[in-house]
């Protein structure tokens, strides 16, 4: 008896402790309600339907969206807005007004599609990869050729970065500045076999992917601190020009930069930071 009298006790204990736990649970903020990607397909919004997808989603607990314009749906072009147009910011400040009125917090991505890029970036700001080309030399022969990379498809954009010459001796020579402005090169090895090695910022090519209408263009040089500034420009521009309050936070969707390896200040960078070539 004396048993079940201490298991019932037990028992009675417990449910105690889960009845304060019940009648206690904290108070459910902002935070911890669920929020949501929001596809903008070719930015083919209006206002009605902005606050009616709004305020659905404020019935059903949502608590904050992210606004992510991506490619538009075919057949649909006239309906579609250009990305941060004076059209597409119209309805950014509307989204703004109603997420505010509905206790919704608003998110944005700083892009179309994936990865960075767009309209605005040269190719100069493009996204960059080391390409190296290889040449070889007994001493006391003369090297006059151009300096260039092999690939055709990146002849009109790779820049000489730098150009080192290595010797079965162990000595090495930079020759950098011995390369003309076109690329010529005209050297006489010292003694000993030499290996000249050439590095060039090449260009990856790739294009915004899924990019929506006025996001299409190069992807962005990520490495780059001056493609970074001239790259989010454009947004300080849109939010200074139309008024437009700024989201409660910006994100970058994709960091997919394919082959994306370089940056034209890197080695200069490097040493830098660390103290040694």
């Amino acid at each position: 008896m004396k048993k079940w009298l201490w298991i019932l006790l037990l028992i009675n204990c417990q449910l105690s402790i889960v009845h304060c736990q019940l009648t206690n649970w904290p108070e459910v903020r902002k935070e911890a309600q669920p929020g949501t990607r929001w596809w903008w397909m070719g930015s083919a919004v209006d206002k009605a339907n902005l606050t009616y997808n709004l305020e659905e989603y404020a019935a059903k607990g949502i608590g904050a969206v992210e606004i992510t314009p991506i490619y538009g749906v075919h057949g649909k072009e006239e309906w579609e807005i250009p990305y941060l147009s004076s059209a597409w910011m119209e309805m950014y400040k509307h989204v703004i007004s109603e997420a505010a009125r509905l206790g919704i917090q608003t998110d944005m991505n700083t892009g179309t599609g994936w990865p960075f890029g767009g309209p605005e970036v040269t190719i100069d700001d493009a996204a960059t990869r080391l390409i190296f080309s290889e040449y070889t030399l007994q001493g006391g022969k003369r090297l006059a050729e151009k300096i260039e990379v092999n690939d055709e498809t990146q002849k009109p954009f790779a820049t000489l970065s730098k150009l080192m010459a290595f010797s079965d001796k162990g000595r090495k020579l930079d020759l950098t500045e011995k390369v003309q402005k076109d690329g010529s090169l005209d050297w006489k090895a010292p003694e000993d076999n030499w290996r000249l090695i050439a590095a060039f910022n090449g260009k990856t090519l790739q294009m915004v992917k899924r990019a929506a209408p006025g996001g299409e263009g190069y992807v962005m040089d990520h490495l780059s601190a001056t493609a970074v500034h001239n790259y989010l420009s454009k947004f300080e521009r849109a939010f200074t020009e139309t008024s437009a309050p700024y989201p409660r936070t910006f994100f970058n969707d994709s960091y997919e930069v394919y082959g994306g390896d370089w940056t034209p200040a890197f080695f200069e960078e490097f040493e830098k930071r660390r103290g040694y070539k």
